[in-house]
């Protein structure tokens, strides 16, 4: 495998080496290739490995440097060494790069003698020299570089391919199918020394998809895309995000369909340059900001310029456009805030809010409404962070009052219900999808409860306490007339979705209630028989008997009539009627 040297002329020996060294270095040290050979300082290609400098000097001379055009051509090498080794650092290695086989005269001057116009003070480099041999060499080592030079001598390639249109019938079929493919893909890779393709057939679909063989391939072979068309009024929300992704470079895909586009023009690569019509464009920006990943946060000022709320997420995407920039900040994994952020600051901006619930836990429910309040009170100041280095300042318009206001109050009262009694239960699960109005009254309860307040449930529409034979006039009363009732619900349980929650011992009482079967009773104690008798007993005339935990109280010890009795609050559940506790 070999190049004709002599005859690739100064421009493609220069791009072939430029290609091949790119290749070497590859994901171990960083080449560039100054433009303008001879005017470079002293540096055709140059490979960087932090403060490790590397030369390649780049000479076209196919024959050599000796007989009649020694004294000019050593003399070229000699200034090019000189210009070299006056860079800061100067390098540590230099390179002559030849297209031809040196006499050992020339080896002897490159290796032996350039040293000699090293200055005093300076470190001599390692020099070496990278000949026709080694060219060959690397082109082995390379070979989709040598498959480009000799892209248009490989019309036997042609013959080679039709083979697609035989049958694949024979044995060995599928390996074959890949082979052919796999061929297919060398030879598109070979059309161009900085771009690879990568080809795809899927339901009669074709794709082409460009790939960089060189980390510098956008500046030595760019590709630029320029369409040519029209939006009509059908296609409105397409130009929105048309123009979102241009103005401010905004994430997501924007597919511009064929009634849209009148021509595409593509240049670089000649595998894919041309004008192309009635075609589909699909437009996404690319998300390799070093600041993805990173902290962001958003912190929310009221009227007193005082943090209202401030949340920590993460960067899911950073990019400029022509006019501003998005910043995209991902929070607990269910809320997805994008800002559309004008460099103008008398232009207005745009938020757009994703969101949802589904396994959320109670938690980062709460944060995320809480992020999604405050956006969407529009008072205030809001101001992004990102690694704690201000970003931007903002404000936001208040919107009309929907659903959605009602729809996260309601969720907000279940997360929070749901965060105390989980913390209280010591078990953690997500918010179910869907939760009936009995379950949220025994969570809001349950809640009540837990923060040491006394409640109703429509659990306790009555009760039953079993008389021990022992009588007393309060007894009398609460058997005759009603009276002061209470009595100790043992481990008290309830669901939330799937979910048994155990809230333990739950004291029920009632400052009016009266027996269901106070006479039966009164005759049992008469009797002498009222040991293990069962009253029924209802709340009086509420709907429901009161519950407490003592030992959640602030001052369980005052007497009950002291307690007072916390409504569930549920915005959309209406609650029976209720009274003070006497």
């Amino acid at each position: 495998m070999s190049v004709d040297w002599d005859k690739v002329g100064s421009d493609a020996f220069e791009r072939i080496v430029d290609a091949l060294l790119s290749r070497k270095w590859r994901d171990i040290a960083e080449v560039t290739c100054p433009d303008g050979r001879g005017g470079d300082g002293g540096i055709d290609i140059e490979v960087r490995q932090r403060d490790r400098r590397r030369v390649y000097q780049l000479k076209y001379f196919p024959d050599g440097f000796s007989g009649t055009l020694r004294d000019t051509r050593q003399g070229q090498i000699r200034e090019s060494f000189k210009r070299a080794m006056k860079l800061v650092p100067p390098p540590v290695d230099w390179t002559l790069v030849v297209p031809a086989k040196l006499t050992p005269t020339e080896r002897t001057y490159v290796l032996e003698k350039l040293v000699r116009n090293v200055e005093a003070g300076t470190q001599a480099p390692t020099i070496a020299i990278l000949d026709r041999v080694e060219l060959d060499q690397l082109l082995i080592d390379f070979p989709d570089v040598y498959n480009f030079l000799g892209r248009d001598k490989m019309r036997s390639d042609v013959e080679l391919y039709r083979l697609e249109e035989a049958t694949l019938l024979s044995d060995g079929r599928v390996r074959a199918l890949a082979d052919r493919v796999r061929n297919l893909g060398n030879l598109a890779d070979g059309t161009d020394l900085y771009w690879g393709f990568d080809i795809a057939s899927a339901g009669g679909v074709v794709t082409i998809s460009a790939r960089p063989k060189d980390p510098q391939a956008h500046i030595k072979n760019p590709i630029t895309v320029a369409v040519d068309g029209v939006f009509s009024s059908k296609h409105f929300a397409v130009q929105q995000d048309f123009e979102r992704s241009v103005r401010f470079g905004a994430s997501g895909k924007v597919v511009l369909p064929p009634e849209v586009v009148r021509n595409l023009r593509v240049e670089g690569p000649e595998l894919i340059a041309g004008v192309h019509s009635n075609v589909e464009v699909h437009l996404e920006p690319l998300n390799e900001n070093p600041h993805v990943g990173a902290p962001a946060e958003l912190k929310f000022f009221d009227d007193d310029d005082l943090v209202s709320a401030s949340h920590e997420g993460r960067v899911a995407y950073l990019n400029p456009g022509t006019v501003g920039f998005t910043l995209k900040i991902e929070f607990y994994e269910h809320l997805t805030v994008e800002l559309l952020f004008p460099l103008d600051k008398s232009v207005p901006g745009e938020a757009r809010l994703s969101y949802n619930f589904r396994r959320i836990r109670p938690a980062d429910a709460l944060g995320v409404i809480e992020i999604l309040s405050a956006i969407r009170r529009g008072k205030g100041t809001c101001k992004a962070y990102i690694d704690d280095n201000f970003l931007m300042s903002m404000s936001f318009n208040e919107p009309a009052h929907d659903d959605t206001d009602d729809e996260l109050t309601v969720l907000s009262g279940i997360a929070y219900d749901l965060k105390v009694v989980q913390e209280f239960c010591h078990v953690k699960f997500a918010i179910p999808d869907e939760l009936t109005a009995e379950e949220r009254i025994d969570l809001r309860v349950a809640r009540i409860l837990i923060d040491g307040h006394v409640v109703t449930s429509p659990n306790a529409r009555t009760g039953t306490i079993t008389l021990t034979g022992r009588d007393s006039p309060n007894l009398r009363e609460v058997l005759t007339s009603g009276g002061q009732v209470s009595f100790t619900a043992k481990e008290l349980k309830f669901s939330v979705g799937s979910k048994e929650l155990v809230l333990g011992n739950v004291l029920v009482f009632h400052p009016r209630a009266t027996a269901l079967n106070g006479l039966e009773a009164a005759e049992a104690l008469d009797a002498g028989r009222g040991e293990g008798f069962q009253v029924h007993l209802r709340p009086g005339d509420d709907p429901y008997f009161y519950l407490a935990m003592p030992r959640q109280m602030s001052n369980p010890t005052a007497p009950m009539s002291e307690w007072t009795l916390v409504g569930w609050s549920l915005s959309d559940i209406t609650q029976p009627g209720t009274s003070e506790v006497e």
